[in-house]
């Protein structure tokens, strides 16, 4: 089977899952509407910070910031908005890894008790968001650093950031259902599905998961199309067809987004179960499973 036929069917029957229980979407919903007013209240808080100051903005120039209360004040909150944003997340997600294991194994489960399951792993999640946000500045650190540098280093730095970013996303991808059906701690977690990974995949991984690029086809790309193309009319001062086609767009690519994270998040129970148990779950064989996951052996 090809891989593009390989993906249409682990998106189609992955898909079939959360039709049958569409609860599952509210998981990665809530997470970007609450994440999303949680930082943008608390980022404005430490934006405020740093207006209050006239010196704060002379001290982040001169690179003196001991001087200026207002501007470490402002900084500790900006982190802070980020770090609580990517709790939100996590705790959503975790909610979702548990209702999909519960329906993937024939038992009912709800968008509360999902909720209700990830906070009893509250402080392994804290642990997990907390290295997820240091790895995500280290990453922006790589991109934006040295911006009077050459185009060359320039693209040298995001390739060097986007190799990173898959790794670590192939590394991780097993790593809330560790937390939430295993009750690891981060770090272990994180040890485990290296493990997982390198055990059943091997160690020279080519790419992620063979899932969601059907959803990307039809509804990630349209929405980015639309937005770029209201964009221009915009600038073209098309006003209203281009704030038009602007809003539709956003809206396609929140939701695309929302069904793919759900989509990953339901597949990587199954496949976690796969990985560690060698038993497939759930509407796939264990020839998809093993595929699932693109390796060079």
């Amino acid at each position: 089977m090809s891989s593009w036929s390989e993906s249409r069917a682990l998106t189609k029957a992955t898909w079939g899952i959360v039709r049958e229980n569409t609860y599952m979407l509210l998981f990665p919903a809530t997470a970007a509407l609450v994440a999303g007013f949680l930082v943008l209240a608390v980022a404005g808080t430490g934006l405020t910070l740093l207006g209050l100051d006239p010196s704060a903005v002379e001290a982040a120039e001169s690179g003196s910031v001991e001087d200026s209360p207002a501007l470490i004040a402002g900084i500790v909150v900006l982190v802070l908005a980020a770090y609580l944003g990517t709790v939100i997340t996590q705790v959503c997600m975790a909610g979702l890894v548990k209702c999909a294991d519960e329906e993937l194994q024939g038992r009912d489960s709800s968008f509360g008790a999902g909720l209700s399951a990830a906070m009893h792993h509250l402080p392994a999640l804290l642990g997990w968001a907390a290295i997820q946000a240091l790895v995500g500045w280290l990453l922006s650190a790589i991109r934006n650093g040295g911006q009077g540098s050459n185009v060359l280093g320039q693209i040298l730095r995001l390739g060097i950031a986007g190799i990173a970013q898959v790794a670590w996303s192939v590394v991780t991808f097993f790593v809330l259902p560790a937390i939430v059906l295993q009750n690891r701690g981060p770090i272990d977690a994180i040890k485990h599905s290296f493990s997982m990974i390198r055990s059943t995949w091997g160690m020279q991984i080519a790419g992620g998961v063979r899932l969601g690029f059907w959803v990307f086809l039809l509804g990630l790309l349209p929405g980015i199309i639309s937005t770029a193309g209201g964009v221009f009319l915009l600038i073209s001062d098309q006003i209203a067809l281009g704030g038009t086609l602007v809003a539709i767009g956003i809206v396609v690519i929140v939701l695309a987004q929302v069904l793919i994270s759900t989509l990953r998040a339901v597949f990587s129970v199954s496949l976690f179960h796969y990985a560690d148990e060698g038993q497939a779950v759930g509407p796939y064989s264990t020839g998809q499973l093993q595929a699932a996951v693109r390796s060079k052996n």
